[in-house]
């Protein structure tokens, strides 16, 4: 991926987070190892695909306590009310509205479609088997990390 498009993806997400969820979010330009990572909380991946004149997808992974946090913020209820449905549903609606956003940039004649977005909550999730892949993207927010990873 070149710098330009992965600086693009920075900006982009970070923009949805801040107006959407009230969430900053801090790009981490040198991948750590695995091993500064601790497992110590459930994730939430979100997956969705665009086609067009260029075809590609994303892969959203977010700790439950970010999917918990910007749920609240984006439905306007309190933690106690949030269930794990409507933590899949805006994890859902982040990566459409994210990779949408993304797409109005790289595409802005339109030609590109949005795949309908799937979330679902990891049984496992391995930040060894992320730093594998070859368009991974991190961010740090005040709760936890989220993976962004970009393949073609």
């Amino acid at each position: 991926m070149d710098e330009q498009f992965r600086q693009m993806i920075y900006d982009t997400f970070s923009e949805v987070f801040e107006t959407m969820f009230f969430t900053f979010l801090e790009p981490i330009d040198e991948l750590p190892g695995a091993a500064a990572f601790s497992g110590d909380d459930d994730y939430i991946q979100a997956n969705i695909a665009y086609h067009g004149p260029e075809s590609g997808s994303f892969t959203l992974c977010l700790p439950r306590r970010l999917a918990r946090n910007i749920t609240m913020n984006f439905l306007g209820v309190d933690e106690g009310e949030v269930s794990e449905a409507q933590m899949l549903d805006t994890a859902k609606e982040t990566a459409n509205m994210a990779v949408g956003s993304l797409l109005g940039r790289v595409d802005p004649g339109g030609e590109a479609r949005l795949h309908i977005p799937e979330a679902h909550l990891l049984d496992e999730f391995s930040v060894r088997e992320l730093l594998e892949q070859p368009g991974v993207l991190l961010f740090n927010t005040d709760f936890g990390s989220l993976w962004v990873v970009f393949s073609k």
